[in-house]
């Protein structure tokens, strides 16, 4: 609330309709940063619903934000080149080299326009019915103001997987039958903390990683890459599908 507050102060403050504000900036602890290692990685996908498994090896594999896997659209990605442009949150176009699992993913992919990653509903048309898939065009649109299109189907796959989290147990109004649903610890934010990391232990160079990351300052790339040990680089090879 205070960076809106201290905004709209200054603006008025410039015009002379008031006094210069003057704040105290309260301390927020720091969130502790959460990266995935290899064997996790592997668990995840694995877990996942058949239509989120390339999104998440998207995710993985090249760190791009969430809200700029689900824009991506054919005409961006370049198969033969083994690039994709994303566009960042401030306009900024960001070209991707694609590593080698995730070209496998996208080439697997059945369509090849309109979005890249597309949502599946499960629907039967009457009870004892097989199920039938149906694909949409895209994740919903929000405008990049909040997540949560993937949520229960990550929440699903992470419990499948084994990852931390915990039930969250209640009795909706009006009922009387007890639901629970898995509230994972980490989200998909984490798997752009998790490529950071493992892009530093594979290169250990702020600077291209900064680069392609698309962060602005080197600050905000040591909040999210961290120090991972040397003796997981086999393994994150193997998952990236590098060949040493």
């Amino acid at each position: 609330m205070l960076t809106p507050l201290r905004a709209v102060l200054e603006f008025a403050a410039i015009r002379q309709w008031c006094d210069r504000p003057a704040f105290d900036t309260p301390r927020i602890p720091r969130g502790r940063t959460t990266y995935l290692k290899p064997a996790e990685v592997r668990r995840l996908i694995d877990a996942a619903a058949p239509h989120l498994k390339p999104l998440l090896t998207f995710l993985v594999g090249t760190g791009v934000r969430m809200s700029e896997a689900l824009d991506l659209e054919w005409k961006d990605v370049d198969l033969r080149g083994k690039q994709a442009v994303v566009w960042q949150k401030q306009g900024n176009e960001r070209r991707l080299d694609l590593v080698p699992v995730v070209m496998e993913a996208l080439e697997a992919l059945p369509h090849r326009y309109g979005h890249v990653f597309r949502p599946v509903q499960i629907r039967r048309r009457f009870k004892g019915a097989d199920p039938e898939r149906i694909t949409g065009d895209r994740y919903h649109n929000n405008g990049r103001t909040s997540g949560g299109q993937i949520k229960s189907g990550w929440a699903a796959a992470c419990r499948r997987a084994k990852l931390p989290g915990k039930f969250r147990v209640w009795i909706p109004k009006g009922e009387t039958t007890e639901r629970r649903v898995f509230v994972p610890d980490i989200t998909p934010h984490d798997l752009r903390h998790t490529w950071a990391t493992w892009h530093y232990c594979l290169h250990k160079d702020l600077l291209r990683l900064k680069d392609e990351g698309g962060w602005s300052t080197i600050n905000m790339v040591t909040r999210y890459a961290k120090q991972m040990s040397r003796s997981y680089l086999t393994e994150v090879n193997d998952v990236l599908k590098f060949e040493l």
